[in-house]
């Protein structure tokens, strides 16, 4: 992003190496930033920041629950970037952007979960001017009644609310030529298909699955042109693979360990260049490692775990990875891992080999810290990385060129 990279002002450290990457901006965001997506929202042609800001998570009959805003950066020709808050639901865990009533303006999606009142789903309607983004509308999927089987205080209360939407992906699954949203709901154990009818209305479709699917991404795995869907299941420490037919219905295709303990967060791409989409997969709990799986003819396979060996005395997770990324830093055709480490404060690079011998995808991880800071997500600009701080409510963009020195 040509706005958030240019504005810079505060610091960082660089673990292990002699020279300091220089000063970077800490751009203040609304409470507890969870997730960055990028998009031209002004029309400009520079990607603008959205980012959902989940905020602390309270009891569902709390009068706030949760944070309910998303903030956006808008980039301008003079450089520097203006921030808009929005409202949304309770507790925004994530969000994207896509263009999806076909008039030419980007819209934003976001699943909020902790949202006890049918909020599960808002929608800002794009619009041309200044301010390119409408009050958001509000979407209660699932159908309901929802499953409960998840964390409960002493009094027997609901830690979390149902049905509890943590991640969202939207592409195009039935072939209309109208981009569809697919959602999973953490708390009660489903996927959501919101099949796009056109004059900005959706059909739902439930996909019941197990126990605790928490992120989810779209891509085609089998290779026959059709999107297909792979989940985390968090409760379970697993991921499935759901086949696309086409025409907008999905059915379970693989199922296999995530190599961890509570997967969080996916990513997909072609790590090996074989022309099949691989996956990573982020663990947070004791493994606290990132998990590579290799799309294979019979199937994903493990193709070797990476981690940074941080110690941390009387806890089980040093790093804690929350967000995992996918892309080519240093322009070689292939493509560098990069993790944020919400405990150890560090965004961690490694860089792509392409080789596809166990444990050698990916080589020595080398660390960004920031101190006290805690990064939570992280997003591809066209000249950085895009990092959202959770435990200061902050955003930067790491610029290209330092995280290119740094693969050397």
């Amino acid at each position: 992003m040509r706005t958030l990279v240019w504005f810079l002002s505060l610091g960082c450290l660089l673990a292990g190496q002699e020279s300091d990457p220089g000063p970077l901006s800490f751009l203040p965001v609304s409470e507890g930033p969870y997730h960055v997506t990028l998009g031209d929202l002004n029309g400009d042609g520079f990607d603008d920041a959205v980012i959902a800001c989940r905020g602390e998570l309270r009891l569902p009959n709390h009068e706030r629950p949760g944070n309910d805003q998303i903030s956006v950066y808008l980039s301008q020709p003079d450089g520097t970037p203006i921030r808009r808050d929005y409202a949304v639901g309770f507790g925004p865990y994530t969000s994207k952007v896509a263009d999806l009533d076909n008039d030419d303006q980007p819209d934003v999606a976001v699943v909020n979960f902790q949202e006890p009142g049918g909020r599960d789903l808002s929608i800002l309607w794009g619009r041309s001017g200044d301010d390119p983004l409408s009050p958001a509308v509000h979407i209660a999927v699932g159908g309901g009644p929802h499953r409960y089987e998840k964390s409960r205080n002493r009094e027997g209360e609901p830690i979390y609310p149902a049905p509890g939407l943590t991640s969202l992906v939207i592409a195009d699954f039935d072939g209309d030529g109208l981009p569809d949203i697919a959602a999973v709901a953490w708390s009660s154990d489903f996927l959501v298909i919101l099949r796009n009818e056109g004059k900005r209305q959706f059909s739902q479709q439930r996909v019941e699955l197990l126990p605790g699917p928490r992120d989810l991404v779209a891509a085609d795995f089998d290779g026959d042109g059709i999107v297909d869907l792979a989940v985390t299941i968090y409760s379970c420490n697993l991921i499935e693979v759901l086949r696309g037919d086409g025409q907008g219905h999905f059915t379970l295709w693989q199922r296999f360990h995530s190599q961890g303990h509570i997967p969080y967060h996916l990513q997909s791409g072609d790590i090996d260049g074989d022309g099949r989409t691989d996956l990573v997969v982020g663990n947070r709990g004791p493994s606290d490692d990132v998990a590579c799986f290799r799309n294979t003819q019979d199937g994903f396979r493990h193709l070797g775990s990476f981690r940074t060996q941080t110690v941390v005395p009387g806890e089980t997770t040093g790093d804690e990875i929350r967000d995992v990324l996918l892309t080519d830093i240093d322009g070689d055709g292939k493509l560098d891992l990069l993790a944020a480490a919400h405990v150890s404060h560090k965004v961690i690079l490694w860089r792509g080999t392409g080789d596809v011998r166990f444990g050698r995808a990916f080589g020595p991880a080398r660390e960004i810290t920031f101190a006290g800071k805690g990064p939570r997500a992280l997003a591809r600009t066209k000249n950085g990385i895009a990092v959202a701080f959770y435990d200061t409510s902050h955003f930067a963009t790491i610029p290209l060129d330092w995280l290119r020195a740094l693969l050397r």
